[in-house]
C-alpha cells in the first residue's frame, strides 16, 4: 500500500458499517492509520480515524467528511463524477481491493443490500427502480461502487458511468477518448443540478440545456456520454434536419478503442468532425440553397481541405471570392489557384494563440517561439540556410514551426512540431541539434515544459 499525497493517512485496520435511518443511510468508516510528514520526515500514526459517507435520500444529496483526533479534517459533497479523481486517496476505500479477505462480512453482499436499500427508499419517494451495478477493474471497485451510489442519489436519472473502467479502458482513458471531457463545458454537472433543483427537470432534459441542444424525441433517444460530443457539434449547424442528419453521421465514423494508437484515432476523428462543421458555418450563407448534409456527407476529406485552403487565403483573395461566383462544385479548385498566386503575398498561419502561447518558452537562456507569419519562416530559413520554407503550405493547426534563439538574439535551431511531438529538429545547415550540448540539453527541457513529446534521431537523451 502507497499513495503519492502526503496528506493521505494509509489505512491498516479497518471497520465498516452500514447504518439505515429515516430518510438516509451512512457508510461509517473507523480506522488506525498511518501518514508520512514529508516537512518533519518523520511517521505519524493515528486511532480511529473516521470517515462518514452520508447518502442524504430526502434532499437528493451525498457528502463525506473525515474526522481525525475529534476534528473534521476533510468534507466536500459527493455524487459528481468528478469525485473518483478528487477523492482518489483521500478516503480508505480507494487503497482497498474488491476481493480482499476480510474477517467477517462480505463486500458483494455488503454493497448488494446498500444498493437494495437506496432503491427501496428512492422507490417509497414515487421514483421507479433502477439497476446501479459497478463492472469493470476490482482493484478500486469498491471505491467506485460507493462514489457510484453517492451518483445515483445526487442524479438518480442520470445513466450509470464506468468509474472502474470499461473494455480496456481506464475511466480517466474513457473521460478522455470517450466522453471527450475537455470540449465540455466547466463544471457542466454542476450547472445540471442547479437548473434540476431551480426549474423541477429531469437529470437529461437538464443536460439539454447546459450543453446547448434541442429537447426532441430524436435526441432524447439517441443521447448518450459517448454521443455528447457528436450532438454538440452537430446541432451547431444552421438547420435542424442537417443537425439530425450530422449527427448520425458523426456518430458512425467514431472509430472502435484501440489502445495502439487510440490517441491518433479519436484525435483525427475530432478534428474531422469540428473541421466540417466550421466548413458549413463559414459557408452556409453563400450556399445555403445546395448545402445539404446528403451532399456534404459524401465529400467531407474535400471540404476540409476546401476550409483548410480557405484558412491560409488571404485578405485579397477572399475579397476576390467575394466578387466572383463561384459554385460549391469548383470551390476547392478556385481556392486552390487563388491561393498559389498568393506566394508572394504575405500569410498569416492559422495557429490558434493558445497553442501559440503553449510553445513559447524561455528554456535554459533560449527563447523557443512559434512561426506565425511566412516572412518570418522565410527569413528564419535564409539563416539557418535550410529548406523550411516550403513547410509554409502546411503549417497551421496539426504542423508548426518552433524557432530557438539564443541570449544574443542569434537564430540558433529549428524544430518541426506535428501532432504536440517534435519530429526534427535542425541547427545551421541541417545539422542535428544533438551536435550542439547546449541547444540539445535546452530542446529537451522544452519538450517537457511545452508537453510535448520527442519522435526524431536529431535530439538525444542526455543522463
Amino acid at each position: 500500500m502507497f499513495t503519492t499525497d502526503d496528506r493521505s493517512i494509509l489505512p491498516y485496520r479497518l471497520y465498516m458499517t452500514v447504518i439505515e435511518f429515516k430518510d438516509k443511510i451512512e457508510v461509517r468508516l473507523t480506522y488506525d492509520g498511518m501518514r508520512f510528514d514529508c516537512e518533519k520526515e518523520k511517521i505519524e500514526w493515528y486511532k480511529n480515524v473516521k470517515e462518514v459517507f452520508a447518502f442524504n435520500i430526502k434532499d437528493e444529496r451525498a457528502d463525506w467528511k473525515q474526522i481525525v483526533e475529534g476534528l473534521v479534517v476533510g468534507e466536500t459533497a459527493i455524487g459528481y463524477y468528478t469525485d473518483v479523481k478528487e477523492m482518489w486517496q483521500k478516503t480508505a476505500l480507494s487503497f482497498f481491493h474488491y476481493r480482499r479477505i476480510i474477517k467477517s462480512g462480505n463486500l458483494t453482499i455488503l454493497l448488494r443490500k446498500l444498493r437494495a436499500c437506496i432503491n427501496q427508499h428512492m422507490v417509497n419517494k414515487g421514483y421507479s427502480r433502477k439497476a446501479f451495478y459497478l463492472q469493470g477493474n476490482e482493484s478500486c471497485r469498491l471505491y467506485g461502487s460507493i462514489l457510484a451510489i453517492a451518483r445515483k442519489v445526487r442524479f438518480w436519472d442520470a445513466p450509470v458511468m464506468p468509474y472502474n473502467g470499461i473494455g480496456r479502458l481506464s475511466f480517466k482513458e474513457w473521460k478522455e477518448y470517450r466522453l471527450k471531457e475537455q470540449h465540455l463545458p466547466e463544471n457542466w454537472e454542476i450547472h445540471v443540478e442547479k437548473i434540476m433543483k431551480k426549474e423541477g427537470m429531469s437529470y437529461q432534459q437538464a443536460v439539454l440545456q447546459v450543453l446547448g441542444l434541442p429537447n426532441t424525441s430524436f435526441v432524447r433517444r439517441n443521447l448518450t456520454y459517448e454521443n455528447i460530443f457528436a450532438f454538440m457539434h452537430a446541432y451547431s449547424l444552421p438547420t435542424l434536419a442537417m443537425a439530425n442528419e450530422a449527427s448520425k453521421t458523426f456518430i458512425s465514423m467514431e472509430p472502435p478503442v484501440d489502445r495502439r494508437n487510440i490517441y491518433w484515432n479519436i484525435d483525427t476523428y475530432k478534428q474531422k468532425v469540428m473541421q466540417i462543421c466550421k466548413f458549413i458555418r463559414t459557408f452556409y450563407a453563400q450556399y445555403m440553397s445546395v448545402m445539404t448534409w446528403k451532399h456534404i456527407a459524401g465529400k467531407i476529406d474535400l471540404y476540409i481541405d476546401t476550409l483548410r485552403l480557405w484558412e491560409c487565403a488571404d485578405k485579397i483573395t477572399k475579397r476576390e471570392f467575394c466578387k466572383a461566383d463561384v459554385p460549391l462544385s469548383h470551390l476547392h479548385d478556385w481556392l486552390s489557384v487563388a491561393v498559389a498566386r498568393q506566394d508572394d503575398r504575405e500569410v498569416i498561419f492559422c495557429i490558434s494563440e493558445k497553442l501559440k502561447q503553449s510553445l513559447r518558452k524561455n528554456i535554459n537562456g533560449y527563447n523557443f517561439k512559434c512561426i506565425e507569419r511566412k516572412s518570418e519562416l522565410k527569413k528564419a530559413a535564409i539563416e539557418l540556410k535550410n529548406c523550411s520554407v516550403g513547410y509554409s503550405r502546411r503549417i497551421g493547426s496539426h504542423v508548426q514551426i518552433v524557432v530557438v534563439v539564443n541570449k544574443e538574439g542569434k537564430l540558433t535551431a529549428m524544430l518541426e512540431v506535428r501532432e504536440h511531438t517534435i519530429c526534427q529538429a535542425k541547427l545551421f545547415a541541417n545539422d542535428e541539434v544533438y551536435k550542439n550540448v547546449s541547444v540539445n540539453k535546452a530542446c529537451i527541457a522544452y519538450a517537457r515544459s511545452a508537453g510535448l513529446t520527442c519522435n526524431t534521431c536529431d535530439i538525444e537523451a542526455m543522463d
